[in-house]
């Protein structure tokens, strides 16, 4: 019995090793020699080589349309509200009456000055003939008194005749009403002698507009008085204004960092209003015979511009010298980058520095 069991036992040992070598023998499995292959693959990239071309390099801003001019009308004399001429979107002319004033209280003291001026005046006027005719009889003192008296009140008279001047409120140039605060029957005060004072109107001109642009300090050098512009906006689809530089601030924003533009735009036909955000494009420089790449080859390593050179099959990554860009293509100073240079447009994910890859020229 137990010859047996060792013949049996002896029998399992050799189906075991058969089977050890049965496996070793067999072939690699697919996936084992696809991760083989892809270790021993290269990266296609595309790449393109600089272009010279004519480069013209232009900014592309936003700006608020404001008034030309705009005034917050006071009164000057306090009354109360007797009649407004004009409301919200109605033209006015300069020196046009926008409002009516009532103090009954200036008439009142206008009749008392012109009382005592006619006494001061008929008393200075006799002793001035006094004078005249007997000098001895009539001190000079006296009489030069009652010119003083005299002139004084002249003046009293004419200052409350300008108050009830002030009671007419009068456009100080031509425009448009933008703003009412008051109506009739409403006591307002002086904004000459009270902080707190109610304006009464509002009045903006608004042919020209005047386009405020506030400038990013990269491009405030290249900009200046008489540049051209190209100006649309939103609500005008379809429509674009030629402009010019018209004035520009030479100071930088301390928080923004940016310099105020302002562009006069001729709006006799009032289709742009003030407060419309523009679209404005300035042509900042141009160059001919210049080397540019496309936008698409820029990489940012570290906060720095860079791109991706194919040299020899093996990438190497340059930091970029710009000059001159736009929206599709931009300026290369670089002297390490020449006109064979192979540049990565596509794949530049897929690969770092020092990785072998084959280019592919993008035409």
């Amino acid at each position: 019995m137990n010859m047996n069991l060792s013949t049996h036992t002896i029998s399992n040992f050799i189906v075991a090793g058969l089977l050890v070598t049965a496996i070793g023998c067999a072939p690699a499995s697919k996936d084992a020699t696809d991760t083989t292959s892809s270790k021993n693959s290269i990266q296609n990239v595309e790449v393109v080589n600089p272009s010279t071309n004519s480069f013209i390099a232009e900014t592309v801003v936003a700006g608020t349309a404001e008034p030309n001019r705009s005034v917050m009308l006071y009164a000057m004399e306090g009354g109360m509200v007797e009649k407004v001429h004009k409301d919200i979107g109605d033209q006015v002319h300069k020196g046009e009456t926008i409002v009516e004033l009532r103090n009954p209280e200036l008439y009142r003291q206008k009749q008392q000055l012109e009382a005592e001026l006619e006494g001061k005046k008929s008393t200075y006027e006799r002793l001035e003939s006094s004078y005249a005719k007997t000098p001895a009889l009539t001190p000079k003192q006296i009489l030069e008194d009652a010119r003083a008296a005299y002139l004084s009140a002249q003046a009293k008279l004419d200052g409350v005749t300008d108050r009830i001047g002030f009671l007419y409120v009068r456009a100080p140039f031509s425009g448009v009403l933008t703003a009412r605060n008051v109506d009739e029957g409403a006591l307002v005060q002086s904004g000459m002698s009270n902080s707190n004072a109610t304006a009464l109107v509002e009045i903006q001109e608004n042919n020209p507009i005047r386009l405020s642009i506030p400038l990013p300090g990269s491009d405030a050098a290249a900009i200046g008085v008489g540049m051209e512009a190209l100006v649309s906006f939103p609500e005008l689809a379809g429509q674009a204004f030629h402009a010019n530089v018209s004035r520009t601030s030479n100071s930088f924003d301390r928080d923004s960092r940016t310099m105020l533009v302002e562009i006069d735009i001729d709006n006799a036909d009032g289709k742009i209003k003030p407060g419309m955000y523009a679209k404005v494009s300035m042509q900042i420089a141009s160059r001919e015979n210049v080397m540019t790449l496309p936008v698409t080859a820029q990489v940012i390593v570290k906060g720095q511009p860079c791109v991706l050179v194919v040299e020899d099959g093996l990438v190497r990554l340059v930091e970029l010298k710009k000059g001159l860009a736009n929206k599709d293509y931009f300026e290369v100073l670089n002297d390490d980058i020449g006109a064979q240079a192979q540049v990565i447009v596509k794949g530049k994910g897929l690969v770092k520095a020092g990785d072998t890859v084959k280019a592919v020229n993008v035409k």
